[in-house]
């Protein structure tokens, strides 16, 4: 059989396979739940479009109601994986709907029949699947080059679908319509292997900032440590420096026990975050001992805003 004659549907089911062999093998070491959609998402997509692209031999009772069922769940759970790698709950109902509508519809002969109405309503929901998770991606902040590949992406996508409906409901609209419906194809194949490869990339870049982070970040305060502190305020021009000590700390930690002396620690972090602002550096650099770092003050200037956390703590404790 010549290679141009061979279908893409095997190739298709392979590349999502091994997305979908990615996705777990990403939760071994990162336990982001939108992987576990991601990953269902491309195993779905491994078995619907081949069903869908492969008539003949696959038969229309088959093709039809099922394989494009299971495309359309597909792109839910990848609608789904955005909204969870965004901290939204799994809205199940959103997986469920778009499979539902579709089965409903092949009950009736007349849609069963109608290849033109079938396209156009796939169509249709295929566009709004794909523009749902574009509408998150598209809010601020943009984390990185990443999250704009997908939005060109998903955009292509829905702008294709759209196309492929306008030339099914209006054939000869564009003089160009025997080159678009072939590169339909394509433009499918290049969305279900390059979306979830660049929400894995997604993934991982957010999972090594969060590293990176942690890296710099105290556990207990939630503020700079002493490596992120000091390296930060290297940073600043004629900087000057705050360091800050609790009073009696090892009495409060011997009499009122250790956990005792954590709640003091993170309350005095509170107090002093809120007392010095965004403008200065904060950070906790040993036990209870924490510094503050920022540019262009005076000594009298700095002597003020220390004097300031220690009445804004002393105030908290009496």
């Amino acid at each position: 059989m010549p290679i141009a004659s061979l279908s893409p549907g095997p190739f298709i089911a392979l590349v999502c396979l091994l997305i979908t062999v990615l996705c777990h093998a990403a939760r071994q070491y990162h336990p982001e739940p939108a992987l576990r959609l991601l990953g269902m998402g491309t195993f779905a997509g491994a078995i619907g479009l081949p069903l869908v692209m492969m008539r003949p031999p696959v038969p229309e009772w088959v093709a039809i109601p099922i394989g494009n069922s299971i495309v359309l769940l597909a792109l839910a759970l990848f609608w789904q994986a955005t909204m969870r790698l965004y901290g939204r709950p799994l809205f199940r109902w959103g997986l469920a709907a778009p499979v539902l509508l579709w089965l409903g519809l092949c009950a009736f002969g007349w849609f069963r029949h109608s290849l033109a109405l079938r396209v156009e309503i796939a169509m249709a929901m295929v566009a709004g699947l794909v523009f749902l998770p574009l509408c998150r991606l598209a809010r601020p902040p943009r984390e990185t080059r990443t999250q704009l590949a997908l939005l060109v992406i998903g955009g292509v996508h829905v702008v294709c679908s759209a196309v492929r409906g306008l030339l099914t409901a209006m054939p000869g609209l564009f003089p160009w319509e025997g080159l678009v419906n072939a590169a339909i194809p394509f433009e499918m194949l290049s969305y279900v292997v390059l979306w979830p490869g660049l929400m894995l990339i997604l993934v991982a870049e957010r999972a090594m900032r969060q590293a990176r982070t942690m890296a710099f970040q105290d556990d207990m305060t939630g503020v700079l440590n002493r490596r992120g502190f000091w390296q930060a305020a290297e940073a600043l021009p004629r900087r000057g420096v705050l360091l800050f000590d609790i009073d009696h700390f090892k009495h409060i930690n011997d009499t009122f026990g250790h956990a005792a002396g954590d709640r003091v620690i993170r309350h005095f972090s509170t107090v002093a975050t809120d007392a010095l602002g965004p403008d200065m550096l904060f950070g906790r650099i040993g036990g209870e001992e924490f510094a503050a770092a920022v540019s262009g003050l005076s000594h009298e200037a700095l002597c003020a805003v220390a004097e300031r956390v220690r009445l804004a703590f002393a105030e908290t404790v009496t």
